[in-house]
């Protein structure tokens, strides 16, 4: 799929697709993906479930409506659907921001929006990876991926750090509402820059509008199913951490909600950092031991939390190191999710490959926040910890020794075997 460019125009795409990127990941991880929007939930008296499900929403309607939006793109285009989507997830944006206004239906209003974010989003995602493929050579791909991500990861971090700085010990909700208009306006970035790259989705080819006949090929594609079913696994497990940890700290610990902030932003750095390892590491280690390596982390992480029980200085530093881990872990696997993906969809069918391997990727991360919001609320699940264990504690041990068996699953997966990720099929 990628286009006869010139050297100039390559690097112009890949600038401006980067600063998409950048834009797009700042303003989207403020609504859906950070301490803030727990804070604004909460302070609507939205509650743990209501938080959690907000906070679940993007990336399991990524995963439900990835297919049906990628059908959709090869029938009205990919630049106008990616600029389509990026406009009326903004407008969700905005709607978020003005709930409190609405009195007693902030909460509704609230979740609303960030459902309409949601439901509009999976149209960006589904011609992203195209977006990529259009200027982006295959031998290219892992290299541009780990600086991207690091780039956007790096601004989210700023701009939450920043945000953590302002809205005080107790914030209030005009306060967060600031914060949330700041991460709408940046957030607007994401569809300017892209609207900015000429020349992609302009033509259309026959091969790229029979998405049956494409499920159908991916639905036999035993290798692919396989690394898909992986995927949603492993998220299940490790995706919801670092907003339990945040629900923990605040609800359990009564950790003051700007320390929250700044405790989960470890989570943010350690992604900085899986991203700069799995790039550095991308021709020395091969995927198969990469991905034995970061789920077994995973498991003594989930397992560490469990240990933490107070919030003291040392117990909220320890909080911080495991997430920082976490969010390593996190960032890692997902750049050799994203390789190996790339690596197993074929030349002639790689959108629909994609899409339906994303699909499993994102149903597994919006999941883990569904079943951690619903286990918490359980009130089967509440008995069983008693005086010795809280609920949140629980479920990081579920998920510590749920991933235990998940090794099996991890063993059949037909991996490269050689040390590079994007090595020839």
């Amino acid at each position: 799929m990628t286009t006869e460019l010139t050297e100039n125009e390559r690097r112009h795409a890949a600038r401006l697709a980067t600063l998409s990127s950048c834009c797009g990941v700042t303003g989207e991880t403020t609504l859906t993906d950070s301490a803030v929007i727990i804070l604004f939930a909460t302070a609507l008296n939205a509650g743990d479930t209501l938080t959690l499900i907000s906070t679940s929403m993007l990336p399991f309607f990524n995963g439900l409506f990835i297919l049906p939006a990628a059908l959709f793109a090869t029938r009205i285009g990919h630049r106008r659907m990616i600029l389509s989507a990026c406009a009326a997830s903004f407008l969700a944006y905005l709607a978020a921001v003005v709930a409190p206004f609405t009195g007693k239906c902030a909460v509704s209003t609230l979740i609303g929006a960030i459902l309409l974010f949601t439901l509009t989003t999976p149209g960006f995602i589904a011609c992203w990876n195209p977006l990529l493929d259009f200027f982006l050579r295959p031998e290219e791909r892992v290299g541009f991926l780990g600086r991207m991500r690091f780039l956007h990861q790096l601004c989210a971090i700023c701009f939450l750090a920043i945000a953590g700085g302002l809205i005080g010990r107790t914030p209030s909700v005009s306060r967060l509402q600031l914060v949330l208009l700041a991460g709408a306006v940046i957030y607007a970035g994401r569809g300017i820059s892209i609207a900015q790259i000429h020349g992609f989705g302009e033509n259309r080819h026959a091969s790229e509008t029979n998405l049956s006949s494409g499920l159908s090929k991916v639905i036999h594609d035993r290798s692919l199913n396989i690394f898909a079913a992986y995927q949603f696994v492993l998220n299940l497990m490790i995706y919801g951490g670092i907003p339990v940890v945040a629900l923990y700290m605040k609800n359990a610990l009564r950790v003051p909600s700007n320390i929250v902030v700044h405790v989960t932003n470890a989570g943010l750095v350690g992604m900085l950092a899986g991203y700069l390892v799995a790039n550095a590491l991308k021709s020395r280690v091969s995927s198969k031991t990469m991905f034995i390596l970061l789920h077994f982390i995973a498991i003594v992480v989930n397992l560490a939390l469990v240990t933490v029980s107070n919030s003291s200085p040392v117990a909220l530093c320890c909080l911080a190191a495991l997430l920082l881990i976490l969010g390593a872990t996190v960032a890692a696997s997902s750049v050799y999710c994203a390789a190996e993906t790339m690596r197993l969809a074929p030349d002639g069918n790689k959108i629909v490959a994609m899409a339906w391997s994303c699909a499993f990727f994102y149903c597994g991360s919006g999941c883990s926040r569904l079943f951690s919001s619903f286990l918490l609320k359980s009130e089967f699940f509440c008995r069983m910890g008693g005086q010795t264990l809280t609920p949140y504690q629980l479920l990081f041990l579920a998920y510590g020794i749920l991933l235990i068996p998940a090794l099996l699953l991890l063993c059949r997966i037909p991996v490269v075997r050689n040390n590079n990720p994007e090595g020839t099929k």
